[in-house]
């Protein structure tokens, strides 16, 4: 469905544009950055809880990287768990446009916030993710408490936007990581490890599918 409030494809183009370049800022577009990280390390704690397993921890650091750290029963469990990050990531940006396209840019903005909070709650405990959650809903707060429809639908197409090409430009980093270093290419690495395939394989995999869901976004929106 095309976004009601998006009245020319300049306009879309410019969002895209600011979901690229702003998370790429020094030190503030960081904290655009985070939105995606929070997302990835939500969808391996998802699959751990999914799957039988546990989780322990989940970190959020400021160079954008986080870990989550979990137990799970078997390699069946280990594998899931390693695999749901970026496809997590890339299916809520496509979930975000849907929700934007029916009129729901508010519950976007509340589910987000909901979302990272039970994350606080139950598993974030380093210092940098707790204060990163608390601004980011503490933004939301003054945005849902004072803002109007249009600075709602505003705001949920940017997160929107970030969440989509963070997604794209990190499954982009995992090939090249993969390529350089089959061994320091994070879930496509515990994938190896627990698979005996290359790395890079796994690593191709997880770009296709963010290109997949990037085509069918695209799709959507025209």
């Amino acid at each position: 469905m095309v976004l009601d409030f998006v009245k020319s494809n300049w306009l879309l183009m410019l969002f895209f544009a600011l979901g690229f370049l702003l998370p790429r800022i020094p030190v503030v577009g960081k904290f655009f950055n985070i939105i995606n990280t929070a997302l990835h390390e939500f969808g391996h704690a998802l699959m751990a809880l999914l799957t039988g397993g546990s989780v322990e921890r989940i970190e959020l650091f400021n160079d954008t990287s986080g870990s989550t750290t979990t137990k799970s029963d078997s390699k069946v469990g280990a594998f899931l768990v390693s695999i749901a990050g970026y496809p997590f990531a890339a299916s809520v940006a496509w979930l975000a446009f849907y929700l934007i396209g029916q009129g729901a840019e508010k519950g976007l903005v509340i589910g987000l916030s909901v979302l990272f909070v039970l994350m606080l709650l139950f598993w974030i405990r380093n210092w940098y993710g707790v204060l990163w959650v608390l601004l980011f809903c503490a933004v939301n707060g003054v945005l849902l408490y004072y803002g109007n429809a249009s600075h709602l639908q505003y705001a949920a197409l940017f997160y929107a936007a970030v969440i989509l090409a963070e997604s794209v430009t990190s499954s982009i980093t995992i090939v090249v990581l993969a390529l350089r270093d089959g061994n320091k290419a994070g879930d496509a690495t515990n994938l190896a490890k627990l698979t005996h395939l290359p790395a890079f394989l796994w690593a191709l995999l997880f770009l296709a599918y963010t290109g997949w869901v990037s085509y069918r976004m695209v799709l959507m929106l025209l």
